[in-house]
């Protein structure tokens, strides 16, 4: 004997079809995601920081550049820029690297809906 009653694994089934078929747009604005050790990093000083830049790619993929500087634009003109420092703007990934300070990552992260995730800026060995 089942102990689940139909209707209820009815109900479960449809909500996870529901789950696996929300437009991106719908979950496009959740809170940035913020590496832990930029939040100890900035409490001391300022860090270098990757922001990854959330932008419309639904369009021309010949466009995408102009999108990434349209967003990086709208990113910058949002921030207290006595408390950034650009240190390098992409222009083919929706990347953007910045000096930041705690009023400035406070600042991007009241912003879901240009900011994806705030990461340190690691320097990579070349091979």
């Amino acid at each position: 004997m089942n102990c689940v009653p139909r209707c209820v694994r009815s109900a479960l089934l449809v909500g996870q079809i529901v789950c696996l078929t929300v437009p991106t747009t719908a979950i496009s604005e959740t809170a940035p995601l913020i590496a832990p050790e930029i939040r100890q990093l900035v409490g001391a000083s300022s860090a270098r920081v990757i922001v990854e830049l959330r932008f419309d790619e639904s369009g021309d993929p010949n466009q995408r550049p102009e999108a990434i500087a349209r967003a990086q634009d709208a990113l910058l003109s949002r921030l207290p820029h006595s408390h950034i420092t650009v240190a390098r703007r992409y222009t083919s990934v929706p990347l953007l690297a910045l000096e930041i300070d705690a009023t400035a990552l406070a600042a991007l992260e009241a912003m879901p809906d240009l900011v994806v995730s705030v990461k340190p800026d690691r320097r990579s060995k070349t091979q």
